[in-house]
């Protein structure tokens, strides 16, 4: 790389993100082994990050590759050198960020964004939504009113007292949600007719998911399994992890049943529960979730195509991948 780009970087990060930040000297040791067809697809370089040294992968412009391709080569970059990569873009596109970000793939475009997971640093190019080092994640509460303003019904508009209602949260609860999302300058508040405030969101649909999307969990809590002849009847159960997928993709179903179900319901009936729960073995899967999951419920009794997408987000399963991916492009926004 250039000193023009190693400034460019330098001042980006260091300065405009506010992260330590340094050149670590030359990759050529690493790079050596490599395959051909991977030393001509990116030049390479070693930077530290706070403290974390990345392998950087600026794309060759000799070599036209999609970004799936891209992201691929960098997962295999990692498996033989062992570092994090960082790919560093001249451009980028919301299809293209939609893809590093569902791989959960380092990627900066210097001047505009930078997505690093590990480090909680996500900077989009108008600074609408920031993570940054010292950031936590979104509360399940948080997380939840978001997943059910972008799948069931807006809650742009809606009044704070409404909202509660149709989220089954208390008041309280949404006063402080609210104030969280604000913090991060994921939505705003405005007050109309009196004294009624409503959320108003800057990003919409797609472009919100994006933004929110390094900000969010798995909403399972606590996985245990079980006996289908001792799982009560009457349990309020929706089909989650691969028999969701399945249903949802061309994925096809391991065979054991997978069912989600709301923490508090399961707290309520724990003590029916727990004699016949183990943590491995079982014929059935119960998630216990960190909200709950009937409110975002798709027909059929699945748990909802985003937080599923959500559960499988730290599976490095290629083929699953590639079918959340599709999953998520299929939703309408």
């Amino acid at each position: 790389m250039h000193k023009e780009g190693n400034y460019r970087m330098e001042e980006y990060v260091g300065k405009t993100i506010g992260l330590d930040f340094k050149f670590a000297g030359s990759a050529d040791m690493l790079v050596k082994s490599m395959p051909e067809y991977l030393k001509r697809a990116f030049d390479f370089s070693l930077v530290e990050i706070d403290g974390q040294e990345f392998l950087l992968l600026t794309p060759s412009a000799q070599v036209e590759m999609p970004t799936s391709q891209i992201v691929k080569f960098a997962g295999q970059i990692e498996k033989q050198t062992g570092k994090p990569t960082l790919i560093q873009f001249r451009s980028m596109d919301a299809a293209k960020r939609r893809t590093l970000i569902s791989n959960r793939t380092n990627f900066v475009v210097v001047g505009k964004q930078i997505y690093i997971p590990a480090l909680r640093v996500f900077l989009t190019e108008g600074g609408s939504v920031r993570d940054v080092a010292t950031r936590e994640t979104l509360s399940p509460a948080a997380q939840f009113l978001l997943l059910y303003h972008l799948q069931k019904q807006s809650l742009e508009g809606v009044p704070f007292k409404e909202m509660a209602e149709r989220l089954q949260y208390s008041a309280k609860t949404i006063t402080v949600v609210v104030a969280e999302l604000q913090s991060r300058s994921i939505c705003g508040v405005e007050q109309v007719e009196g004294r009624n405030k409503v959320l108003r969101f800057p990003l919409k649909g797609r472009e919100l998911w994006d933004g929110v999307l390094p900000l969010m969990t798995s909403p399972i809590h606590k996985v245990w399994h079980i006996e289908r002849a001792n799982l009560p009847a009457d349990l309020p159960l929706l089909a989650s992890h691969d028999t969701a997928l399945a249903r949802y993709t061309r994925m096809v179903d391991t065979g054991q049943p997978s069912f989600a179900i709301d923490r508090r319901v399961f707290i309520e009936r724990g003590q029916t529960l727990q004699p016949f729960l183990h943590p491995t073995e079982g014929e059935v899967r119960l998630e216990v979730w960190k909200y709950d999951p009937a409110l975002l419920a798709e027909d059929g009794g699945l748990v909802d195509r985003l937080s599923l997408a959500l559960c499988y987000r730290d599976t490095h399963d290629e083929r699953v991948q590639h079918e959340i991916t599709q999953m998520t492009n299929n939703i309408k926004w």
